[in-house]
């Protein structure tokens, strides 16, 4: 039993969308509601909710492939509740205490977490100093003596933001031991993919979420992508239903409106854009971003004045990063909202760093 974890009721509770007045931006949700096609799905599914749920999620996964494309079929597609499981499944199948997890820092906490609770040790290997994936010459170098069963790569990378080009991600896939797994969580921001690298490397495992995308976050829709031989050994350990009957008929409805999400993603790219600009005209550094969030990069400040905290005080939730870069000075990573939502940030941060300059 591994008893170095922290006990799960210290995790804060996030739930708290009827507070009156806050802005959320701390998680990096889609700030939209689901449509309407999506609600009615949801309301018709539950009439049905004394029934269990189609446990492979055939017509999901068959929807699914249409949409991701490149020839892929159902057979190459596993759903998960979130990509949180399919994280944990994946070292589950792949992974043993004698052959160590890997993962490229900073980066998504969960990877560390999963191999963790499994007595799996992890294996931290430096980004570049863009935080993009450093040459794989550079990364074996690195790993010294390790042999890992598992390698985790969020492309684009949480909490950064950044993406790493798509012939690195390639040649990591030829030349790198054991299983990769490639987090393309954000893809519908970056554009950026290895899908059509499935066929050719059985080592590939890509996680994809309907979350951020299509807002549906609190239903908890993940799926995996890989070769048939590869999703073959990771389907024996997956949870007989993964996926509950809602979440599957929310998926379906989402997928039957894809060009309506894209609006929506579109949308928040832009207003992402905007607001880096923004951001930068007051003098704080941002990093380039590929998802639905931005990295600033705040001057050095006293504990007691911290801009998070200054921020949870006018109802405004943002998440700091920085422990997670090991920095000195504030890293808040800011999840792009409605147009209200933004506003009101900008304009409080406008104000925290007039007050800033003004105290020194």
């Amino acid at each position: 039993m591994n008893r170095h974890l922290p006990p799960r009721h210290d995790i804060p509770s996030f739930w708290r969308p009827h507070e009156p007045g806050t802005v959320f931006l701390h998680l990096g949700e889609n700030p939209y509601p689901p449509s309407e096609r999506v609600q009615r799905a949801l309301a018709e599914a539950a009439r049905h909710a004394n029934r269990y749920p189609d446990t492979n999620g055939l017509a999901l996964r068959a929807r699914l492939a249409e949409y991701v494309g490149y020839g892929l079929r159902p057979e190459n597609i596993l759903l998960g509740n979130g990509s949180d499981e399919l994280i944990d499944l994946a070292v589950v199948a792949f992974a043993e205490p004698s052959r160590p997890v890997a993962a490229f820092k900073p980066s998504f906490f969960v990877y560390d977490f999963a191999a963790q609770r499994h007595g799996v040790p992890v294996v931290a290997l430096a980004r570049a100093e863009d935080y993009t994936l450093p040459p794989c010459d550079t990364a074996l170098a690195g790993m010294k003596s390790h042999s890992v069963s598992l390698t985790f790569i969020a492309n684009p990378n949480n909490p950064t933001g950044t993406l790493t080009p798509r012939d690195r991600i390639r040649e990591y896939l030829s030349r790198w031991p054991g299983i990769v797994v490639v987090d393309e969580c954000y893809y519908e921001f970056s554009g950026e993919t290895v899908a059509d690298q499935i066929a050719r490397h059985e080592n590939l495992i890509i996680l994809r979420s309907l979350s951020k995308s299509f807002g549906l976050s609190g239903l908890r829709l993940g799926y995996a992508l890989a070769h048939e031989h590869t999703m073959n050994i990771l389907v024996r350990y997956a949870m007989t239903f993964p996926v509950n009957a809602l979440a599957q008929a929310a998926g379906l409805a989402a997928l039957e409106e894809v060009e309506f999400h894209r609006e929506r993603i579109r949308q928040l790219i832009r207003a992402r854009d905007a607001l880096k600009h923004d951001l930068e005209s007051l003098g704080l550094e941002v990093l380039p971003s590929h998802a639905n969030f931005l990295l600033t990069l705040w001057p050095e400040t006293p504990p007691d004045q911290s801009p998070a905290r200054r921020l949870a005080e006018q109802g405004i939730w943002v998440s700091d990063q920085s422990p997670v870069l090991n920095l000195s000075r504030p890293a808040l990573r800011l999840a792009i909202g409605t147009p209200e939502e933004t506003a009101r940030l900008r304009e409080a941060i406008r104000i925290l760093l007039a007050q800033g300059r003004a105290g020194r």
